[in-house]
């Protein structure tokens, strides 16, 4: 089974998201809240993709990004925002994603995503 990445420091939205893709059985769900969490989760589990929230708490999610883009230049990543002008503005070619979801996240979205990988 695949696995994938979901960072987020909101700790009820990573249990929902994981419960729910993993009752499916559509994939292995990995979780960390923060950017020290995240590079080491990645380094020692190299998921298929990962889902970074933009905004974690004090850090921001493009960072994470970055840094994860620094070990691995071929990461699959989406970014999740409730920010749908910042999403407008910042094309994914720039940024290097695969592309943007917007919150509320829907999980029968996320779920066709991880699917497609």
């Amino acid at each position: 089974m695949k696995s994938v990445l979901i960072i987020d420091d909101e700790e009820e939205m990573l249990g929902s998201l994981k419960r729910f893709i993993e009752k499916r059985k559509v994939a292995n769900i990995l979780t960390a809240k923060n950017k020290e969490q995240s590079l080491k989760v990645y380094q020692e589990n190299n998921p298929e993709a990962v889902f970074i929230d933009l905004h974690l708490g004090n850090e921001s999610g493009i960072d994470v990004l970055k840094s994860l883009k620094a070990i691995d230049p071929n990461v699959k990543a989406y970014l999740f925002t409730g920010d749908k002008a910042f999403a407008d503005n910042n094309p994914k070619e720039k940024l290097g994603i695969l592309g943007y979801i917007i919150k509320p996240i829907s999980p029968s979205e996320l779920i066709k995503i991880i699917e497609s990988l």
